[in-house]
């Protein structure tokens, strides 16, 4: 795999955050969430997020094969 400094430093943060979840998605997504308020409040800045388009995404349904 290729890599390079700033994806190393990607990879580690991951595997950091993981851990701190204890591999719980939902505290992973809550704990970014509150990194990224704190940085907000350090630095005096505000992330903005691009809405998402078109509604509820439809949910991923997988047809077992037909015998």
């Amino acid at each position: 795999m290729k890599t390079n400094p700033l994806l190393e430093i990607k990879y580690k943060t991951q595997k950091q955050l993981t851990e701190e979840a204890q591999h719980d998605l939902a505290k992973y997504v809550e704990n970014s969430h509150r990194i990224v308020r704190e940085v907000e409040a350090q630095y005096g800045i505000k992330f903005h997020y691009g809405a998402r388009e078109g509604g509820e995404a439809e949910p991923l349904v997988v047809q077992p094969p037909s015998v």
